[in-house]
């Protein structure tokens, strides 16, 4: 039995019968009539994403072959997933092995005969009717199949959901990437009473009416020369939710105490895996948040009751933690904006930042000339508190 074999079990021919057809996980039949013996088809997500990365680094006709197979693999899985529970699958080992084959050159290889009337048939489903509640199953399912560029959703930012857009614009929208990718204001102007939105109205979700006039960018230190845009570093996207979802954030008082008491729950017990997990994705939301806010509301915000709850996350000890791949390269980017304090939203990119670093581990090595006071003196007491 070959590799495939013994990963996942015998394959029935039918599966890949070309005039199969696509479809999701169909009820059990009733009544009494006998029934063939169950066929388990075991799989390991760890397997999967090994496969993908391997083919990655050495391609061979052997890897190709054992990939189309873990392709269609995937692609039956997430037809038959639950729709409540896609966005965690997605964030799990399997969404992982997902990205991998995403990333990978096999969406790049000919198709032959039966994926695609694989692909034709997942395609025409989501042709029929995109309103349906399998609809992302099925996105999910056929979007390994097409080339970089090569599938294109109508009116994306209402039809993909926020956690996979970000994947979905970098494989197949480059315009709408550069959309995601551009700074989401979400305060009103200085003095402004009450929090406003300043939201660019492509993006906006919702009816437009709830759109106000966008605020006008301030540098938060005016005496300094900015950098020119070209030259200037790109901001990383760290979260799905922005604009009005996060402004709904910052003003739930609901949401800042469960966030306050995950806080106190890892340091309660810092071995919780599933609290470590849900704390992985609130530092990536709090960091969006602030590269999102004008420059000139950082310190408004920063003084409201989400600040609070940014500053007690950061005295939680989380940030010594090791830090997943994904975070990595998250903290790499941030790095390169906040190496050059004066780009534009330099300090946004600070604050987000530091939600990387452990307590007693930041130093400025003389930036502090362009740190407010009012950050500075709480950072120099957060570096003492690490470095006792």
């Amino acid at each position: 039995m070959g590799l495939f074999g013994r990963l996942f079990g015998r394959v029935e021919k039918a599966s890949w019968a070309p005039d199969a057809g696509p479809s999701l996980v169909q009820a059990p039949q009733r009544g009494g009539a006998s029934r063939a013996p169950m066929d388990v088809t075991p799989w390991s997500a760890t397997r999967l994403n090994a496969i993908f990365q391997d083919l990655s680094r050495t391609p061979t006709a052997a890897l190709l072959l054992e990939s189309r197979r873990a392709r269609h693999c995937l692609s039956q899985f997430w037809l038959g997933a639950p729709v409540d529970q896609l966005e965690g699958l997605y964030r799990s080992a399997i969404g992982q092995s997902f990205r991998a084959l995403l990333a990978g050159p096999l969406p790049a290889q000919p198709l032959d005969a039966a994926e695609i009337n694989w692909r034709d048939g997942i395609a025409r489903r989501l042709m029929e009717n995109f309103d349906r509640p399998e609809t992302t199953n099925l996105l999910l399912a056929v979007m390994p199949y097409f080339e970089r560029g090569k599938m294109r959703v109508a009116n994306p930012l209402q039809q993909v959901p926020g956690w996979l857009l970000g994947d979905y614009a970098a494989l197949f929208d480059p315009m709408l990437q550069q959309r995601l990718q551009q700074p989401v204001g979400l305060l009103g102007p200085a003095g402004s009473s009450g929090v406003g939105m300043a939201y660019p109205p492509q993006q906006l979700v919702g009816p437009p009416r709830q759109m106000q006039q966008p605020a006008q960018f301030q540098q938060p230190f005016p005496s300094q020369q900015p950098v020119p845009a070209q030259q200037a570093s790109p901001l990383p996207v760290m979260a799905a939710r922005r604009g009005n979802e996060a402004l709904a954030l910052i003003q739930n008082q609901d949401f800042l105490g469960r966030m306050n008491g995950l806080i106190n729950l890892y340091g309660i017990d810092r071995r919780d895996n599933e609290v470590k997990r849900e704390l992985i994705g609130l530092r990536r939301q709090l960091g969006q948040i602030w590269l999102d806010v004008n420059p000139g509301q950082i310190q408004q915000l920063y003084q409201s009751s989400f600040g609070q709850l940014y500053r007690n996350f950061l005295s939680s000890g989380f940030s010594g933690e090791l830090l997943i791949p994904e975070d990595q390269q998250l903290r790499t980017q941030l790095g390169q904006v906040v190496s050059n304090m004066t780009q534009p939203r330099a300090l946004n990119a600070l604050l987000a930042a530091l939600l990387f670093y452990p307590p007693g581990k930041i130093q400025f090595g003389g930036g502090e000339q362009f740190i407010p006071p009012w950050l500075l003196q709480d950072l120099n007491a957060l570096n003492a508190q690490g470095q006792r």
